[in-house]
């Protein structure tokens, strides 16, 4: 278990920039919130959360797709591997890593919104379980991305894991609504878009056990064909 983690928080280390960037968004929403009249202007407040919340789904498929690439390019891979690290071990360290990211940056939004929202008359409880939503997708997502990862470049691997994830949404457009939750991502980011102050929050806990049940089952696919592949062949 200590390689793992030692894998994950060099990862989230690695990454330390790109998690920067994701943290001043967060920050302007605080902005925000300190110079605009927040009863008048809640509307605003809330459409810069839900734009801020998403760009976490988008940053986790890079950081996915991107990560065993960058690992086999640096030729950074074969010295781990060689210290008597698992391959699985090794995959579950990025997959842990890919979702600490996400979750530092979840957790630093949902204090966030409290404040913001919470003063505006959007329920605390609610916010936080928006985050929930928001974490379960970006893990989900990270993960899809990574297993592409594995035997595609991070452009192809982000363009599959894109088809994979917005193929549900299609699905309930034109077949039945019922498959919008075929794989969750779509459908818990799209209750984070759809939060509004005039209408409750509709609160299933359904599609987010069902992305942390599909996030195990592409994980272990990833490490499965992480098993099978040659990682020696030098990348470009």
């Amino acid at each position: 278990m200590k390689p793992v983690l030692l894998i994950a928080i060099n990862f989230v280390r690695e990454q330390r920039w790109p998690i920067l960037v994701l943290l001043m968004w967060v920050l302007l929403l605080a902005f925000q919130g300190l110079v605009t009249e927040i009863p008048r202007e809640r509307d605003d407040l809330l459409f810069i959360f839900k734009q801020v919340a998403v760009y976490v789904v988008v940053f986790s498929i890079f950081f996915g797709g991107s990560a065993i690439y960058n690992e086999r390019r640096s030729r950074r891979i074969l010295a781990v591997l060689a210290k008597d690290v698992a391959r699985h071990q090794y995959l579950s360290g990025l997959v842990i890593g890919v979702t600490m990211a996400c979750g530092i940056y979840c957790f630093t939004l949902g204090l966030t919104g409290s404040w913001t929202l919470g003063q505006s008359g959007f329920h605390v409880r609610d916010v936080w379980f928006l985050m929930a939503c928001l974490a379960a997708a970006a893990a989900l997502a990270g993960t899809v991305a990574l297993m592409f990862s594995t035997f595609l470049n991070p452009f192809f691997a982000a363009g599959a894991t894109a088809v994979v994830l917005l193929l549900p949404a299609v699905l309930e457009r034109t077949v039945s609504h019922s498959l919008g939750i075929l794989v969750p991502t779509w459908r818990l980011t799209a209750t984070v878009m759809r939060s509004s102050f005039d209408s409750p929050l509709e609160v299933s806990w359904t599609p987010i056990l069902l992305a942390i049940s599909e996030t195990v089952f592409f994980w272990m696919m990833s490490a499965w064909i992480f098993t099978r592949i040659d990682i020696a062949v030098a990348v470009e």
